[in-house]
């Protein structure tokens, strides 16, 4: 990405007072929608954004004033490209926002026309990388794959993979049959549904009949609601219990869902707002109390590390920025954190939690930070084996035809 095309602009100033220049202004474009099937994910994020803003705003040491520009795709697809265009035609350069990977590589084309940078921070599918993408939310290789190593070890080898009929839900669930069946598991069953399908009355059945281990929920918003609630109203008649992994489920979803007493539900993500942590207490203060949780802080993160670009470049260029991104690593909320240059993905914790009446329980932590690799490319067959301790299996024709 260069600057060539597009001539660098000085911040603008904000104003005067006692003779002194205030604080230069960055346009900020917030993409993000309050209404629809995964509102609660969306709203949360939004939150952490529009309060990193406030917190930017209030602190006497930042070099710069946001100005956040909105704009509400309503959870429909078509709306986000009409949003970023509206955004980047207001003068935004940086854009911190959309939920699902749909939403986002359907606005990439255009934040790569206008060399404008996307600061997504949800986790996603992988199999992605965009030199004006910052991916701060999570791939398969820092969530998925030490979700799956956990619960191979942990539950047992039988699987069933659910999720929404989009890029999310197939991808997910290719990965995770392929490194069940390499740690000689087996997938029971795979299914997929329309965002917004709430009736999983014919797929709980079998889910339990076919006693499986785990479920690999990869469903999005109203769904996932729908189908936990089934499956533990269906789990409480049997007199049984299942454990269902996820690795986008968050503080902000626990409340539309009921208590789970024979679901065992485990999330991984990269922060669970777990008893004594700082940060959120200190949000609480600041903001009042509200729910916490990874979508919030990557959000808040992202827009903190967009401030910090800006103000040590001194212009919201998004190529400079970059570079600078790229040159160091940077103290945030969840550590010494560093964006890799090769595939601009944010280094990131790893956290699995058991969902509870109190919030997250966190009950596997992973050493250090896991690096993200979002092509597998590093972290293939192979090494899944070593780490859950299955032999390999031996090479084999396969009838295809």
């Amino acid at each position: 990405m260069t600057s060539a095309t597009k001539p660098e602009r000085p911040m603008r100033r904000s104003g005067f007072f006692c003779g002194l220049a205030m604080k230069p202004e960055i346009a900020v474009g917030l993409l993000y929608s309050t209404t629809g099937t995964y509102q609660r994910i969306s709203n949360n994020a939004r939150s952490g954004a529009l309060q990193a803003v406030a917190d930017i705003n209030a602190d006497a040491t930042s070099g710069v004033t946001l100005v956040a520009h909105e704009y509400d795709p309503h959870g429909e697809l078509e709306a986000y490209h009409r949003g970023v265009e509206d955004l980047l035609a207001r003068g935004v350069r940086h854009v911190v926002g959309t939920t699902t990977s749909a939403s986002r590589k359907d606005i990439v084309p255009d934040v790569e026309r206008d060399e404008a940078l996307l600061w997504y921070a949800c986790p996603y599918e992988g199999f992605e990388c965009s030199e004006n993408v910052l991916y701060s939310g999570g791939c398969p290789s820092q969530n998925l794959v030490p979700l799956l190593a956990y619960a191979l070890r942990e539950r047992g080898k039988r699987g069933v993979l659910i999720g929404s009929n989009y890029v999310w839900g197939w991808e997910s669930n290719r990965i995770a049959r392929e490194l069940v069946e390499a740690s000689h598991g087996r997938i029971v069953a795979e299914k997929y549904f329309h965002f917004g399908d709430c009736d999983f009355e014919a797929i709980v059945p079998r889910i339990l009949e076919g006693a499986a281990d785990f479920v690999l929920n990869n469903l999005v918003g109203e769904s996932s609601y729908a189908f936990l609630a089934q499956l533990e109203a269906a789990c409480e008649r049997q007199g049984t219990g299942i454990t269902v992994l996820s690795c986008n489920f968050t503080e902000c979803e626990l409340p539309a869902i009921p208590r789970l007493r024979h679901v065992r539900l485990l999330s991984c993500g990269p922060w669970f707002d777990h008893p004594g942590n700082g940060f959120s207490a200190r949000q609480r203060v600041r903001h009042g109390a509200q729910i916490y949780s990874s979508c919030y802080t990557n959000a808040y993160n992202a827009v903190q590390l967009l401030a910090r670009g800006c103000d040590a470049v001194g212009s919201d260029d998004p190529s400079k920025v970059l570079a600078w991104l790229h040159a160091t690593s940077h103290s945030t909320l969840m550590g010494e954190l560093a964006f890799n240059p090769r595939n601009n993905h944010l280094a990131l914790p790893c956290c699995i939690a058991e969902a509870g009446d109190e919030g997250f329980r966190i009950v596997h932590r992973e050493s250090g930070v896991r690096d993200a690799d979002p092509y597998l490319t590093r972290t293939g067959i192979p090494q899944f084996r070593d780490v859950v301790g299955a032999a390999p299996t031996p090479p084999h024709l396969r009838v295809v035809k």
